[in-house]
């Protein structure tokens, strides 16, 4: 499955500083391997998974969707996160 990237994800990876683009580069490929294993959101927005992982003591998401290929939605930090799906 090839890995498509929204505005905002692209953004915030771009933005990030070096270790932080290879902790997601690494937790980007975790997804490729097995995209079903990470929790499956509810109600609105049940057609979206999220992936967590931590870095340097600070909770992250990765939110995407499968149709056909891996679209991240959204990468941040756990405060707020959800809202701005």
């Amino acid at each position: 499955m090839e890995v498509i990237f929204l505005r905002q994800a692209y953004k915030f990876i771009k933005n990030a500083d070096k270790p932080l683009k290879e902790k997601i580069k690494q937790e980007i490929l975790n997804i490729q391997k097995n995209p079903y294993k990470a929790e499956k959101l509810r109600n609105k927005l049940q057609d979206i998974y999220s992936h967590h992982f931590s870095f340097q003591s600070v909770q992250y998401r990765i939110a995407y969707k499968i149709i056909d290929n891996i679209i991240v939605i959204a990468v941040g930090t756990r405060e707020n996160f959800y809202r701005s799906l």
